[in-house]
């Protein structure tokens, strides 16, 4: 009997069927959503008198705070603190630019938050410090120190019983004399290390504690301006 060619045909036909190529569509690859960068800032600049600005009244100006536009940001909030009190506010912005009511005659510090629509990410720029002139200011009190180390609610390891503190601080004009140091277990600190005009010293602690620690600066006007409160462990 000859065999049937047909019936070869057929099953070549399933091989190659259940062979072949899939056609099924690859999955797409998930788009990636470029984070907000942080801006710059360009005024008021760092560590200055601003004597710029609209005079509102006796204890107002009205102030343009200004920074370069940052990739991938649909809108900015501008942060603002009032260093002699410690008010804060913020105030949101599509642009780079917004102008701001503050306090005349007082320091501030300022930064700005790029922020997207496309995801929750946000960039922070870094903090400046400015001091915005007041009627007939001759001499302006220093900035409140930035403490370095340790830093916030950090937890030490000491082995020889001492660690240092270490702060910075500036001044519009540059007069600063002295640094006291407060320190305690006990919040606000009370007890003082003394004045000193480095920005470091070295202090003793006991282990399985809490400390608080803040600096005062003092200038050479005795003006006089106070850190924020910290606080460290030590294990």
């Amino acid at each position: 009997m000859k065999p049937s060619y047909a019936f070869w045909g057929m099953c070549n036909i399933v091989l190659l069927l259940s062979c072949g190529s899939s056609t099924d569509p690859l999955p797409e690859e998930e788009e990636q959503i470029a984070p907000p960068v942080a801006a710059t800032l360009i005024f008021p600049e760092d560590n200055t008198e601003c004597q710029e600005g609209t005079i509102i009244n006796d204890t107002q100006s009205r102030l343009l705070f200004q920074w370069n536009a940052s990739e991938h940001t649909d809108s900015y909030q501008v942060y603002l603190k009032q260093l002699d009190d410690g008010t804060q506010s913020s105030h949101e912005s599509n642009t780079n630019a917004l102008e701001i009511a503050i306090e005349r005659g007082a320091p501030y510090s300022w930064s700005v938050v790029s922020k997207s629509d496309a995801t929750d990410q946000t960039a922070e720029s870094e903090v400046w410090k400015f001091y915005n002139a007041g009627v007939g200011v001759v001499n302006h009190a220093p900035f409140p120190a930035d403490l370095l180390s340790p830093e916030y609610n950090e937890t030490i390891v000491v082995s020889s019983g001492n660690t240092v503190l270490r702060w910075e601080a500036s001044d519009v004009d540059g007069d600063i004399v002295s640094y006291e140091v407060f320190l305690d277990t006990n919040h606000p600190p009370v007890t003082t290390l003394g004045t000193t005009s480095e920005t470091e010293i070295s202090v003793e602690v006991a282990a399985n504690s809490t400390y608080y620690w803040v600096v005062q600066v003092t200038d050479s006007a005795d003006n006089t301006s106070t850190s924020d409160i910290f606080s460290f462990s030590v294990e």
